[in-house]
């Protein structure tokens, strides 16, 4: 019998502590669909699935004794995979190589030149089609006769037909199910907090240019068996697995089995305490309704992500440009404030980079979310080319976007060694220069710092409603006030030097602050951890305080309880023990903001922390980027008496 191996592995993800990893989802499925047919089964044995970054020298020499190893290969494994293929083939050139994955560049001519370890590529889905090589490859018949492949052909490439998808995902059986992880969990479970990858559907109906699933799965959206996904759910709960990832493009898409979904969620939670928290890409044009199951997802004691709203941008041209339609603004404005009246968090994403952008566009784009009625949610990303994207294929050229091979915007610390991987992110435009783009990220910070992240949101908004002050000048004003003051002064600079040092050298190469690792995809938060770690509040709110004396004409009791009121709003780590308190305002600012109601209204407000209030400092800081989505750091505030 033949001996094969499947290597998906991953980088640890998320927060130290939880030494979280994911299960080897990709290659499981594969030979969960293979293992169905006596052909493979009485003539493969299947060895393991890899799921880590092993020592790559040991591992070939294991892997060179196998007949067949496969590679599931994606941005964060592809030059461990390459670097582990290379020294298989090296070891054993009898060994036969198969590739599949977003990653592979299957349009590049020269790509077995490149890569001539590859013998072979399976393009887009892969079950049925390695079961087909496996089969063909045991009776010695021409591989050149099944669909779907990139085969090397003595280092030229040979493209079969195309292959149609998978009409009935009923045909596909659940690797948790089949119980091949379980071995896994056993052997590991007692340190590992697994994170499992869910399929519920499968499918994208959007043809976004910088995103594989629109270049590669453009389709309809087609769904697994919804008894088959509770199942994998349970699951999931009842083998302790810390995590779900749910993979769909868009869920929330199909309300009422969606709704459904969440429930099973929701009493898999409650029944085993497992899995502590769920993250997912919601439908990009949400109805109301989705809301619902939001509300259903992010429930007290939970890591539940809230809302997440994608919008890539808010100009007209650049979305065209992408092939990009976001909701039309009145429906972005209400799901906004429901979210904000119901304490759901919400998040917003915007892409930097992307063509036809400008600085003033991208400028204007962030604060028409903030008007829009998103105050704390707004996740802010570099573009990336991704291999077999249309941005990466056919845009690059046409709008002149240069790129820096970057090191640590994905996988930070974990990402060292001899097989480092990288993104290819856009540092300048047609429309964008490189200066112009540093620009853009010192502004980036500047916002996340002060409105996003909560330390002026608030007196932002009140000023915004009850002066008419634009969000665009109260904040141009802000930074100029704190470019005067040395700390803040000193922070910009700093980040300025950072970003700069980013497209330069592919990583800022930023020292720890505290125990708290520093990279390219949290930098952005710098100095928001800065502030808890060197206990700076009391002072940023007296430079607060001293802003608006100088530039806004407020009684100075409304200015002295709002000023209370935003500083009860940011959690302090040191003040954890005493949460929930609440405080009794003469003003009724959150009414006043979120609901129209009178603002000279005395009003009682509970704040609240809602996780660990043991936790510590270091881990404090390590979830203002990771719980950023949760509204980690910002009190739940609830009203408790009007009075």
């Amino acid at each position: 019998m033949k001996t094969i191996t499947i290597a998906q592995p991953n980088f640890q993800q998320g927060p130290k502590k939880f030494n979280a990893h994911y299960l080897p989802y990709s290659g499981g499925i594969l030979w969960a669909y293979c293992q169905q047919f006596s052909e493979i089964t009485d003539n493969y044995k299947f060895n393991r699935m890899i799921w880590e970054r092993e020592d790559v020298e040991s591992l070939a020499r294991e892997l060179s004794q196998n007949d067949i190893v496969g590679f599931s290969t994606y941005v964060w494994n592809r030059n461990y995979n390459y670097g582990l293929a290379k020294r298989i083939k090296e070891l054993n050139p009898d060994v036969y190589l198969f590739f599949g994955g977003p990653e592979i560049p299957i349009e590049d001519k020269k790509i077995f030149e490149k890569y001539p370890f590859m013998d072979l590529v399976v393009c887009l889905e892969g079950e049925i089609t390695l079961k087909n090589v496996l089969i063909a490859l045991h009776k010695n018949e021409d591989l050149k006769a099944i669909s779907g492949l990139l085969i090397n052909d003595n280092g030229k490439p040979y493209r079969t037909e195309s292959t149609p998808r998978i009409q009935d995902l009923g045909e596909v059986p659940s690797p948790y199910l089949l119980g091949l992880f379980d071995d896994l969990i056993k052997d590991h479970g007692d340190y590992v907090e697994w994170n499992a990858t869910l399929e519920t559907n499968r499918g994208c109906p959007y043809q976004c240019t910088f995103c594989d699933w629109g270049s590669l799965t453009y389709s309809k959206v087609k769904k697994f068996e919804l008894e088959r996904v509770f199942d994998e759910i349970e699951w999931t709960g009842r083998n302790k697995c810390g995590f779900i990832t749910i993979a769909d493009a868009n869920f929330g898409m199909f309300i009422e089995r969606d709704h459904m979904i969440a429930d099973k969620i929701l009493e898999t939670q409650e029944k085993y305490g497992y899995p502590k928290g769920v993250s997912l890409t919601w439908a990009k044009n949400q109805k109301a309704e989705v809301l619902e199951i939001v509300k259903k997802m992010f429930k007290l004691g939970t890591q539940n992500m809230g809302l997440t709203v994608s919008v890539q941008s808010m100009d007209a041209g650049v979305l065209d440009t992408i092939k990009r339609t976001n909701l039309n603004q009145h429906k972005i404005n209400e799901i906004f404030s429901l979210c904000d009246k119901s304490n759901i968090p919400v998040d917003t994403e915007l892409i930097l980079g992307m063509p036809n952008e400008t600085l003033s566009s991208w400028k204007k784009s962030v604060f028409d979310v903030i008007r829009a009625g998103n105050h704390n949610g707004i996740t802010i990303h570099q573009t990336q080319l991704l291999e077999n994207a249309e941005m990466n294929l056919f845009q690059r050229r046409a709008y002149k976007m240069e790129t820096s091979r970057i090191y640590d915007y994905m996988s930070g610390s974990y990402n060292v060694g001899e097989y480092q991987e990288s993104i290819e992110v856009v540092m300048s435009t047609s429309t964008m220069s490189r200066e112009q783009m540093i620009d853009a990220q010192v502004f980036n910070w500047f916002i996340n710092t002060f409105h996003i992240s909560g330390l002026t949101t608030w007196i932002a908004r009140f000023l915004n409603k009850k002066l008419t002050v634009e969000y665009d000048d109260f904040y141009e004003k802000l930074y100029r006030f704190i470019s005067d003051d040395p700390w803040f002064a000193e922070e910009e600079k700093k980040i300025r030097s950072y970003y700069e040092q980013w497209a330069q050298d592919g990583k800022i190469n930023h020292p720890d602050i505290g125990n708290v690792a520093i990279h390219g995809w949290n930098l952005i938060h710098r100095t928001v951890i800065n502030i808890h770690i060197q206990r700076k509040h009391l002072a940023v709110f007296d430079l607060f305080k001293d802003f608006l004396e100088k530039n806004y004409n407020l009684e100075s009791a409304i200015m002295d309880q709002l000023l209370q009121f935003q500083e009860k709003y940011i959690i302090g780590w040191e003040m954890l023990s005493g949460y929930p308190n609440k405080k009794t305002f003469d003003y009724d600012f959150l009414g006043y903001l979120q609901d129209n109601k009178p603002l000279d209204h005395k009003t009682a407000i509970e704040f609240d922390f809602r996780e660990n209030k043991d936790m510590s400092l270091d881990e404090f800081c390590e979830n203002i980027y990771f719980g950023r989505k949760r509204l980690f750091g910002r009190a739940k505030m609830r009203v408790i008496h009007d009075i």
